[in-house]
């Protein structure tokens, strides 16, 4: 029973740290935030960056109880038996409550770094450019606070664990290949290639972005 444990708490703790390590990751556009200082935003702006705050601190608590549901029912059922047989048993279902609490802060800290990297191109962007992104909103829900793109002063900024910033100007060919759940993974070829996940609804902005900046690109429809 020991060594079963041992050899799934191990794999756990892994994985554990590989997400740290990757949402603590730093590009060039993420170092920059590092010495950002927030600036006064226009109300509509601020009450985005709010909607974001209060739709990210509910996806948390409601994704945290959800997983956690199933531990209580195990907790409750051990409870009723007699502990002192089931003592591994018992802290082991603890330790995994402890690692269900600590990846949940690991994803809300992930989703505030996101809201902040999105605060820093509100501060710059233009009202187009806003108005073009409360238009990805409508049509990305439930993820509606979570663009996968974002165009900002001439530039677009492609979101994952770190944001890459590409000229549109430059892009050469876009493709895009079916994916799970609806959704499409889009193929960018510039002066490198970038692959993004995005709702099939909100691919004709990406594209209708691409062709105003690069006419002559080769585009998938």
């Amino acid at each position: 029973m020991n060594t079963s444990i041992i050899l799934l708490i191990v794999p756990i703790l892994i994985v554990i740290f590989v997400l740290y390590i990757f949402i603590n990751r730093k590009g060039d556009f993420e170092k920059h935030l590092t010495y950002h200082t927030p600036r006064l935003l226009s109300s509509q702006r601020q009450e985005y960056i709010n909607g974001a705050e209060r739709y990210t601190k509910k996806a948390s608590i409601i994704i945290g109880l959800f997983v956690s549901f199933p531990l209580m029912i195990m907790f409750v059922s051990l409870l009723s038996q007699d502990v002192s047989n089931s003592l591994i048993i018992f802290l082991f279902i603890i330790f995994i409550i402890l690692i269900e609490c600590l990846c949940t802060y690991l994803m809300y800290r992930f989703l505030m770094k996101n809201i902040k990297k999105q605060r820093l191109l509100l501060e710059q962007m233009s009202d187009s450019d806003f108005e073009l992104l409360l238009d990805i909103q409508k049509k990305s829900y439930p993820f509606k606070y979570f663009p996968p793109f974002i165009l900002c002063k001439d530039r677009l900024y492609f979101f994952s664990f770190l944001i890459k910033e590409i000229d549109p100007a430059s892009i050469k060919k876009v493709s895009f290949s079916y994916a799970r759940g609806g959704n499409i993974l889009v193929h960018i070829k510039s002066a490198t290639s970038t692959t993004i996940s995005l709702y099939k609804n909100v691919y004709p902005i990406l594209v209708e972005i691409i062709k105003r900046y690069s006419p002559d690109a080769q585009i998938e429809r």
